[in-house]
């Protein structure tokens, strides 16, 4: 969100596709390192350190190929705008209900 956040003045589609170019790469190689860090728990044969490196790596796995590629675009593209809710500037000609009640 924060490559995302980066382009507020492009068209929604636009920016997250650019986003989205742009993090694959360092989002995948970052997956593939920490999840080789906790596959090298599985040697040890200790049962608690092979549970929470099976918990992280199923993590690892549906951020990487379900959650990042789908589920974020897909609520970028419903939310459009609203993305930079709290955060937009108002438009010069437009008001806010909070100054209009004081």
């Amino acid at each position: 969100m924060a490559r995302f956040n980066e382009n507020k003045t492009w068209d929604v589609k636009e920016a997250i596709l650019h986003a989205m170019r742009n993090m694959g790469t360092v989002i995948l190689s970052a997956v593939v390192i920490l999840g080789g860090t906790f596959a090298s728990m599985y040697p040890s044969g200790v049962l608690s350190m092979m549970q929470i490196a099976t918990v992280v790596l199923v993590g690892l796995a549906l951020y990487a190929l379900i959650f990042l590629p789908f589920f974020v675009p897909v609520m970028v593209r419903i939310f459009g705008r609203g993305n930079w809710w709290p955060f937009t500037v108002k438009q010069s000609g437009e008001a806010n209900k909070q100054d209009l009640n004081m």
